[in-house]
């Protein structure tokens, strides 16, 4: 294969390491073991994200962490022991040749398809990411995007995924400097420079062992605690993440010792790490903290199959991972990466996520895009002599590449034209979608029932019937698309997100005087109905305080956050239960969606939320105000994901989340076992099962559930009128 035996690139076959005493071995030879376990690792990853299966695919990444700690070091000792010195220019030329073309190429994409597709601000926050990205610091801006709670329900950058290029490149910084302080320390660097020169009693191995893996265990001990304290941050951190290719590096000056070991030994460790990758990935999923120590799996699997992935015996063989197949995926595995995720999301914003079509569509297009990149892109780059001035270009090797390259080309304009038809015109003259009929044989029934003398529909109820039959979206519409993606802040009032014993004034509305008082108990979704309840409430003369906090809802049954134990919703719960007994409000609206994770997960969630919501009932019932079990919204679709430039609001027409309708149902059996007030608040979002994503002009959801504050005040009146309050 071309370019095989090339240093730089961590996701192509690299040369074997020798190590054991810091001096590899001269001999550069191709391991298909390591083209297999890429394979593994993308295939993983790409799974997880289309498919949702396994649930730990994302381990993939880290598996490619340790196979590039393991080949950069591998090659970094070698140039060491061999020239006597590290060239970080040519280090970095490499690096650049390896990793550049088909990154900027796949941002430049990105982009592009992103103006075409999306609408308003969603365009603009692309445009800001793939920056971060093409600097190398995409980590770092999703860590800082992750602090925001409601990043957990915006629409997914087109480039997040460029996070762990950024964590390897941000790695590749230092860990040059760190071997060459290594060697420097030992005293030797491969060749003598004099024939009467002493030898040094220091061995480079051991250096490169005592220094790497200090750096290696700090990380690690870093790891597992930054992942309890910031599972955001640590999750996207270069320092949380350091210690996987460390693991590699440090077996890597450790290979030719750990072939020491009996053939049938080393093959069946091989073998065991493979089934530990593939273990990992089944084991571990998105409730899991991590990196933490959970990451420990994948990475110990994955340094296994680099010790004595090329055993006799081992999974190296032709019919494993040294198999065809999977070392065609190997190959393409770094442009698969990059271009994978940006067709996820643009193919789930032209077709229906989770259709035939949409895997087709997704996978196929991003293949063929992968191998595209391969063949046009990298291995012409790398039959160049760009950045690399003073390399000579052999033309007998490097013609047939640019005649391979423009054969894929010419392929693969003839299947993006095809992809093009078929997923963006042909739609067009299929005579709309299967929701839009609906709403139009809807409107067509109300309109015969009218006749027929039946009731007719409230202002607001018109209102949304006329929503479900738009085909246009409104050009003022509030707040408006661009607004949508950094409206987190403003869908409930400041303040009440964490409402505690210092923030109560921050998210109280009216006069603290007033006769009667409502205190609201909930989530995020909870604080989101405030607005509303402020807006009917007020003006009828009382004050209203919220004592709501984001992810932890009305339901005693313990909680999960990040995969932890949530033990400040438990605090946070009681000491507002304590706050109603003592200021004895008359109205307690409890609301909240059923988003939260239990920590019993072996009790229907239906009975956990049933009996959960209960004692919080009774217990609040305690303090003699009227109780009101308020449902979270029904949902709708994204509107920071589903507008684009060639859909209307039809394409946009959804019905209730799939749990809504449990969640109402577990809320009436609550109410009716205990005397409280269930309200049901469909009516105030759909009609007839469709549910619009604006009303009138006003957009009805910041993110697909939480209510804008503005949709929220058009419906308060309505809202408080269903309590029944005297």
């Amino acid at each position: 294969m071309a370019g095989a035996s090339t240093p730089a690139d961590p996701r192509r076959p690299e040369p074997d390491t020798a190590g054991g005493s810091g001096a590899p071995a001269e001999k550069q030879h191709f391991r298909p073991d390591i083209q297999g376990l890429r394979a593994v690792a993308v295939g993983l990853v790409v799974a997880d994200h289309v498919f949702g299966w396994p649930a730990g695919g994302f381990i993939g990444v880290d598996v490619f962490f340790v196979i590039s700690g393991f080949l950069i070091t591998s090659l970094l000792v070698r140039e060491r022991s061999r020239t006597g010195r590290i060239s970080f220019r040519a280090f970095y030329a490499r690096r650049a040749r390896r990793l550049l073309p088909a990154a900027l190429v796949a941002l430049a994409a990105t982009t592009v398809a992103a103006y075409l597709v999306f609408l308003g601000g969603r365009f603009r926050e692309t445009v800001t990411d793939v920056v971060w990205a093409a600097l190398f610091g995409a980590n770092i801006n999703f860590a800082r995007q992750g602090t925001d709670y409601f990043e957990g329900t915006a629409a997914p950058s087109l480039v997040q995924h460029f996070w762990s290029l950024s964590v390897e490149e941000q790695f590749y910084l230092v860990w040059p400097a760190l071997i060459l302080l290594a060697f420097t320390f030992s005293g030797r660097g491969g060749r003598r420079r004099g024939a009467h020169a002493a030898p040094s009693r220091r061995s480079p191995a051991l250096a490169l062992w005592l220094l790497l893996g200090t750096v290696t265990a700090a990380s690690f001990a870093w790891s597992v605690h930054a992942t309890g304290a910031s599972p955001v941050t640590a999750y996207f951190s270069t320092f949380t993440r350091a210690w996987e290719l460390g693991v590699g590096a440090l077996v890597a000056i450790s290979v030719s010792r750990l072939q020491r070991l009996p053939s049938p030994l080393r093959a069946l460790l091989a073998w065991a790490g493979l089934a530990v990758v593939a273990g990992a990935a089944f084991v571990i999923d998105d409730g899991t903290p991590f990196p933490g120590t959970a990451a420990s799996l994948p990475v110990l699997g994955a340094a296994l199959l680099l010790a004595w992935g090329g055993a006799p015996g081992g999974p190296g063989t032709r019919w494993a991972l040294g198999s065809a197949p999977a070392g065609f995926l190997g190959a393409i595995s770094y442009s698969l990466y990059l271009w994978h995720w940006p067709v996820l999301i643009i193919a789930g914003a032209l077709l229906t996520p989770g259709s035939t079509v949409f895997y087709a569509v997704a996978v196929g297009v991003a293949l063929a895009a992968a191998t595209v990149s391969y063949y046009c892109i990298e291995q012409p780059v790398l039959h160049t002599n760009w950045l690399l001035p003073h390399r000579p270009v052999d033309p007998a090797r490097a013609r047939p590449v640019f005649v391979r390259a423009g054969a894929v080309g010419l392929v693969a304009a003839g299947v993006a034209a095809m992809t093009v038809v078929a997923v963006v015109v042909a739609p067009w003259g299929q005579g709309g979608n299967a929701r839009a009929d609906a709403a139009r044989a809807a409107a067509q029934a109300d309109e015969a029932a009218l006749d027929a003398g039946g009731p007719p529909l409230t202002p607001l109820q018109q209102d949304i019937r006329a929503a479900t039959l738009a085909t246009e979206w409104p050009a003022d519409l509030d707040p408006s698309l661009e607004e949508l993606p950094a409206y987190g802040d403003e869908v409930w009032p400041a303040g009440c997100l964490v409402v505690d014993e210092k923030g109560l004034d921050e998210c109280g509305f009216g006069d603290q005087d007033a006769e009667r008082t409502a205190v609201v108990l909930g989530d995020s979704y909870g604080a989101a109905w405030v607005p509303a309840l402020a807006s009917g409430l007020v003006p009828r003369g009382w004050y209203v305080q919220a004592l709501t906090m984001a992810g932890c809802g009305n339901v005693t049954a313990p909680t999960l956050l990040y995969g932890k134990p949530f033990t400040d919703c438990t605090e946070h719960r009681e000491w507002a239960i304590e706050r109603v007994l003592d200021t004895r409000p008359d109205l307690v609206v409890l609301s909240n969606a059923w988003t939260a994770d239990f920590v019993d997960d072996s009790t229907d969630r239906a009975t956990l939320y049933r009996d959960g919501l209960t004692e919080v009932v009774r217990r609040v019932q305690a303090s003699g105000a009227r109780i009101v079990i308020l449902a979270g919204p029904p949902g709708s679709a994204n509107l920071q994901e589903c507008p684009t430039g060639i859909n209307g609001p039809d394409d946009c027409l959804e019905g209730p989340v799939k749990s809504f309708a449990t969640e109402v149902a577990t809320e009436r059996e609550v109410a009716a076992a205990t005397g409280a007030l269930a309200i049901d608040p469909e009516q105030w979002f759909c009609i007839d099962g469709l549910c619009p994503t604006f009303v009138a002009g006003t957009a009805v959801y910041t993110d697909g559930r939480h209510i804008t504050v503005e949709y929220g005040e058009r419906i308060g009146p309505e809202v408080v009128a269903a309590f029944g309050l005297p």
